[in-house]
């Protein structure tokens, strides 16, 4: 496999070493009801929606989203977002890793306002429309960041992390404790889902069928479905030909290579099933795309 089409796969960097954490802002595209298909990373995330409707998914929890509307997210939790086809829908995001307001020692701050958060003993809201003065103060805060982000004036660093503990403070005020770990059999779903989609999208370029997901994951073929769907809102086969098209229109924007090549580069054996599966979700053909320069 070329670097290039290595290079495609990757997740979008959220900072270095030096400095974790990255703003990203995202204009989502229309032709997709998926706007961020379903995954996790090591980094919390708090995402602000700047237009349009649409709906979060967190684990096994839905949220409605409009403009101003707050998501939460934590480490290593499964998330996504929907939107209807044709309808408009951007945000920004600002992504982390805890360790970046981490104190150097384990002194109280540390154990009571960090470790709790990490241990999942004290519990953040996950979505926040902002109405009562706490949430409009975090939505002012993380405005803040995504401007002094983009100016990186004398500073910045500073002053953005700065911002997030105040962030963080508001949010442990008007979090909950968590009486009770998580039960096992949640925890097990949440691993599983992961580990069917880490299968999908290393093995997307060749055949994949559900005979051979059911007997890698050791459950019947209507179970394995169910249990994806309830996971993720999509079903294997559409989870499958969503990211094998996002992959392929990657490739058609950023190579010259045959379309012919590239179907067959993203698992599709059929050029016509290719062509079929991708006006479904891109609304024209490839060779249409390709000259839109979309």
């Amino acid at each position: 496999m070329n670097e290039k089409y290595k290079l495609l796969r990757e997740q979008l960097p959220h900072g270095n070493a030096m400095f974790p954490l990255m703003v990203h802002e995202i204009k989502s595209d229309c032709s997709f009801k998926e706007r961020v298909s379903c995954h996790w990373h090591d980094e919390v995330e708090i995402l602000i929606v700047t237009k349009g409707l649409g709906e979060f998914h967190i684990d096994n929890r839905s949220y409605p989203l409009r403009k101003d509307s707050i998501v939460i997210i934590p480490s290593n939790h499964l998330h996504s977002i929907t939107s209807e086809i044709g309808m408009p829908f951007n945000f920004f995001a600002v992504v982390f890793h805890q360790t970046f307001l981490n104190s150097f020692v384990n002194d109280v701050i540390q154990q009571k306002y960090f470790n709790s958060v990490i241990r999942e003993e004290t519990v953040f809201p996950e979505f926040i429309s902002p109405e009562l003065e706490w949430e409009q103060k975090i939505l002012s805060l993380l405005l803040e960041i995504q401007e002094i982000f983009n100016k990186k004036e004398t500073a910045y660093e500073l002053d953005i992390k700065t911002k997030l503990y105040a962030i963080w403070h508001l949010l442990y005020v008007h979090s909950e404790e968590k009486g009770t770990p998580s039960p096992k059999h949640a925890d097990y779903k949440m691993e599983l889902t992961k580990s069917i989609i880490k299968y999908i999208k290393e093995h997307y370029d060749s055949c994949i069928s559900l005979e051979e997901l059911s007997k890698k994951f050791n459950m019947s073929e209507g179970h394995l479905c169910r249990f994806f769907k309830s996971m993720t809102k999509m079903s294997i086969v559409e989870y499958i030909n969503y990211y094998r098209i996002s992959v392929s229109a990657e490739l058609l924007r950023e190579t010259g290579r045959d379309i012919g090549e590239i179907a067959r580069m993203t698992g599709f054996n059929n050029i016509s099933y290719y062509n079929k599966i991708f006006r479904k979700y891109m609304h024209m053909t490839p060779s249409k795309f390709r000259k839109c320069g979309a």
